[in-house]
């Protein structure tokens, strides 16, 4: 005995029977069971369903030699369903490093460099034994779904000579052990006088 969905014509090849089975079994189970809140790739582990985004990057000065404060603004989207626990940024090769003052950088809510409230840091710095052009910062409590936040990142000094540099931008959402998202690279071209 045939099966009765075999009499449909387009349905007679195995490819065809596929996409007609799934599609069937997508009207069966109920739309409960398909709503995600958030996306755990492991024991802990989550990533953003929406990335954050890297919206810009900004210095207080781009004079040679002189002392800055690098602005990362990164905006959290409502659907990423995973707040923002931390942030690595990343100088990009460059013949010239440049020396932050880790201890004079910050955060706060907002994207203005009227700055807004700050955020306390749990930690900032990393290993900078392994890899001095990274730096992350930990926030206290994760940035939430919806909001924005601005890392100033204190340089000691500006490059002597005018020059574009690349900043990386990784975003960690909350989670032990979670995988970083790059986001972006964060553009600031220095200027020689």
């Amino acid at each position: 005995m045939s099966h009765p969905i075999a009499k449909i014509p387009w349905i007679t090849d195995k490819k065809n029977w596929l996409i007609a089975s799934t599609l069937t079994l997508s009207f069966l189970i109920p739309s409960t069971f398909a709503a995600v809140n958030a996306f755990e790739v492991g024991e802990n582990k989550t990533v953003f369903l929406a990335a954050p985004r890297l919206i810009r990057t900004a210095a207080t000065s781009l004079s040679p030699n002189g002392p800055s404060t690098y602005h990362f603004t990164i905006e959290v989207p409502e659907n990423a369903d995973e707040a923002l626990e931390a942030v690595t940024i990343s100088q990009k090769d460059n013949p010239v490093h440049i020396n932050f003052a880790l201890d004079k950088s910050s955060a706060f809510i907002g994207d203005s460099f009227a700055g807004g409230t700050d955020l306390e840091l749990a930690d900032i710095g990393g290993d900078l034994s392994v890899n001095p052009n990274d730096v992350t910062f930990v926030f206290d409590e994760p940035v939430q779904p919806g909001e924005t936040v601005t890392i100033r990142l204190k340089a000691k000094k500006n490059p002597s000579r005018g020059s574009i540099f690349l900043f990386g931008v990784t975003a960690f959402p909350e989670g032990e052990n979670s995988d970083g998202l790059y986001i972006g690279s964060g553009r600031l071209h220095f200027y020689s006088y």
